[in-house]
């Protein structure tokens, strides 16, 4: 292929890259055999994704993340505890405290942001370096903080902590390690020079997971639809709920000026970015065998918001952006 033709097929996969997440997600859905096919892809392609993200994270933007500690503290108590108590009581409002989709919503604001939260930052233009920060210890910290709120609510969410820190030991040193070798091998201005491909790349592969992770929502969605689309509908209004509140706490709360002074615009949207977007692959894992297969069935719906609320946000995120560069 010419190489003006490859610069724009990749400028065009890169510009309509929301669409093609929520593409694979829902082809997913549509063939479930292939979603089943790609499942056991699932870890690999996690870690190539991170891989590649953590490639595009400018060392001095993480050294400055590190030293301004006091957002991304923030940020993870945001996360794992201001989130689901918030999400409790708002829902308690119209909710029995025993009904299932309140169990779920706090369940899912409970859980830490997804490990490839840095990929969707490089596709939404928000700080991939605060990201990664913030992703680590939320997701370590997930075997102690899931089983709490699932006991404070009744249920019980079985996570093997040897087996949960063995996965992401595998994701964080395959992803790091490879991006550090990477880097010193190759060197941080040719990196910079192929962004365009590795984004390009980034962007298929989120499309691809969103492909591998849909695997059982299709027979579901048809063995169930009413229940299902609610599940659906519920788990991506919370989604963006979460985003909308996230982005405007660090704006305008008492989070965003008086502890930490003023925000900047890509940091308010990496809030607002793993407020709405959890693992829900391990919210998944943890919950499944447990006999409560209406929770199940809302946990496997609550993947797909993952894939569909970039459509939305896109936008939303570049207005902020641009309002904020005036």
């Amino acid at each position: 292929m010419p190489p003006s033709a490859r610069g724009a097929l990749t400028a065009l996969i890169r510009r309509h890259g929301a669409w093609l997440m929520a593409a694979g997600a829902g082809l997913g859905i549509l063939l479930p055999d292939l979603a089943a096919a790609a499942n056991p892809a699932l870890l690999p392609l996690s870690c190539l994704t991170m891989f590649l993200a953590l490639l595009r994270v400018e060392p001095t933007a993480f050294i400055a993340v590190l030293r301004r500690p006091g957002l991304g503290i923030v940020v993870i108590f945001w996360i794992l505890l201001a989130c689901p108590v918030l999400v409790w009581c708002l829902g308690r409002l119209v909710l029995p405290a025993d009904d299932v989709f309140l169990r779920a919503m706090t369940l899912i604001a409970a859980t830490p942001g997804m490990m490839s939260a840095a990929a969707y930052g490089v596709l939404l233009g928000t700080d991939v370096a605060l990201l990664t920060l913030v992703g680590l210890p939320t997701n370590i910290l997930a075997p102690v903080i899931l089983p709490a709120v699932a006991l404070l609510l009744g249920g019980g969410a079985a996570i093997d902590p040897a087996v949960t820190a063995l996965r992401l030991a595998v994701m964080i040193g395959a992803s790091f390690g490879g991006a550090f070798l990477v880097t010193a091998l190759i060197g941080r201005p040719r990196i910079r020079r192929a962004a365009p491909a590795i984004d390009t790349a980034i962007t298929l592969l989120v499309a691809a997971v969103g492909l591998a992770v849909m695997h059982g929502v299709g027979p579901a969605l048809v063995a169930a639809p009413g229940f299902m689309t609610l599940a659906i509908l519920s788990t991506l209004a919370l989604n963006l709920a979460l985003q909308a509140t996230g982005f405007a706490v660090f704006g305008f709360a008492i989070f965003g000026f008086a502890i930490l002074g003023p925000v900047p615009v890509q940091a308010r949207l990496s809030a607002a970015l793993v407020s709405g977007n959890r693992n829900m692959i391990l919210l998944l894992a943890a919950i499944s065998g447990q006999g409560d297969r209406p929770l199940e069935l809302i946990m496997a719906a609550g993947q797909l918001p993952l894939y569909l609320s970039p459509l939305i946000v896109a936008p939303l995120y570049r207005r902020a952006r641009s309002r904020a560069g005036r």
